[in-house]
């Protein structure tokens, strides 16, 4: 199992990047966790952003398709795309995920 990680100002656009991945079975669950704040320097100054992170679960062999779809549906022109590999996963999360997925 591993964890791609993504960030957005656009609570909408990552509802439909979310709908999408679950409908094609590229992912098992994804966590949204909305309302946090991000720092980053963007054109030589601090910015603040509102931001959702979505934790997508999903396995190696989905892994490009996910970063596939993440670019095509973003709304940041380069988009954070982060994966956390697991060490250790439940047994019983690990096989409902693994029949979860296509």
């Amino acid at each position: 199992m591993i964890i791609i990680k993504t960030t957005s100002d656009s609570h909408k656009a990552m509802k439909v990047l979310t709908n999408t991945l679950l409908k094609e079975k590229k992912v098992a669950c994804v966590t949204m966790i909305p309302r946090v704040r991000s720092k980053f320097m963007m054109e030589g100054r601090i910015t603040e952003s509102r931001e959702v992170i979505l934790l997508i679960k999903t396995d190696k062999r989905h892994e490009e398709a996910v970063y596939e779809t993440i670019r095509q549906l973003h709304n940041y022109e380069i988009p954070e795309i982060v994966t956390i590999e697991t060490s250790k996963v439940d047994s019983k999360y690990l096989e409902w995920m693994n029949e979860s997925l296509q």
